[in-house]
């Protein structure tokens, strides 16, 4: 069995397994246009939709318009067991059908998780303009010259501002474009955070395992995916390309795998090679539906692909498909390709 490892596997923070992650709009601010428009050709922001602004009101307009609209809320991805109980972690899953339904909603990639505005404008300062917009959870990066540095500390302090940056300071545009990336993260942050306070802190699982989340973010780096949404509680994940063509990540645990040779056993129907190929461990049932349950044992030989090890807190095993063994309609996924094409006719970038 070929085993996977990864440089990228050291120092990541468990933290960066998200429930879900999509391209969001970043707005800019700054009454001199000439200067915005040059620094938004030096950053690379290729899977961001940008906004411009120049007037600080019909910036405001713009943010707060969209506020009551721009929360992610995994309350409703949250689901009970059958007692109504949520102290046992194990009870908890992703309501996939809610989380899912993001696909086919265009409107998701105008959500606004960044803001980056400068310090010194004619009608309102920065910190004023910050003051007023609503949405806790829009990400506030200030602008600063030499001479507002003190004011920016005091917004930071005060909650006001999450971030400020020194212009002209020696990595300037570097430190604007990982700030913008850093705040897009964290806009999604709070959306697993509802299922990361249940686990245990002792407890070994992928979403505590540094050895995935390195592995994970591979992925992540090396695919050309933009977006992607959590299939289940063991690290399966769906991902989807800019055109919106999709392909999965399935991963079970080996107690998972053991238990699926159980099943299929106890069923009767499974098959002497399909049951001798998942015992071998190089290979894997590759099933996921929207009801949780797996297909007929009967036909598992159509589900069966090679598998991949990955030794972490413990061993994972996986598999990287096309989107076939999801029970979705992907003819009708809403791509960020779309949104940008959508933006474009309508003129607004």
């Amino acid at each position: 069995m070929v085993e996977w490892t990864t440089a990228c596997s050291v120092g990541v923070n468990v933290a960066g397994i998200l429930g879900c992650y999509f391209p969001t709009t970043v707005v800019f601010l700054d009454d001199d246009p000439a200067f915005s428009e040059l620094m938004l050709e030096s950053l690379r922001l290729k899977n961001m939709t940008v906004r411009k602004f120049a007037n600080p009101l019909k910036a405001l307009d713009f943010i707060n318009e969209t506020s009551s609209s721009n929360y992610l809320d995994c309350s409703n991805l949250l689901r009970r067991d059958d007692e109504g109980s949520m102290s046992d972690w194990k009870s908890i899953m992703f309501n996939l059908n809610e989380l899912h339904q993001k696909i086919y909603d265009l409107s998701r990639f105008a959500q606004i998780s960044t803001l980056v505005v400068d310090y010194s404008m004619a009608e309102m300062n920065g910190v004023e303009f910050c003051k007023s917009v609503k949405g806790e959870n829009i990400k506030k990066i200030l602008l600063t010259g030499a001479a507002d540095e003190k004011i920016a500390v005091e917004a930071f302090n005060c909650g006001y501002i999450d971030r400020f940056i020194k212009k002209g300071s020696e990595n300037y545009l570097k430190d604007v474009e990982n700030s913008i990336k850093k705040s897009a993260y964290h806009y999604f942050s709070s959306y697993t955070e509802s299922v990361f306070k249940y686990l245990p802190a002792h407890e070994k699982n992928h979403l505590r395992d540094p050895i995935f989340a390195g592995f994970f973010s591979n992925i992540c780096a090396t695919k050309s995916h933009e977006e992607y949404y959590m299939l289940d509680g063991l690290g399966s994940c769906l991902f989807l390309d800019p055109q919106g063509r999709a392909s999965l990540l399935s991963v079970l645990t080996e107690d998972e795998m053991e238990k699926i040779v159980s099943v299929g056993l106890e069923s009767g129907e499974i098959a002497m090679d399909v049951e001798e190929i998942l015992r071998s461990r190089e290979y894997m049932l590759v099933s996921h539906s929207r009801t949780g349950k797996l297909p007929p044992v009967s036909e598992w030989a159509k589900y069966v692909q090679p598998a991949r090890k990955l030794e972490g807190y413990q061993n994972y095993y996986f598999s990287l498909t096309g989107s076939q063994y999801l029970d979705l309609d992907f003819k009708e996924v809403k791509s960020f390709e779309l949104f940008q094409k959508t933006e474009k006719i309508c003129g607004l970038f």
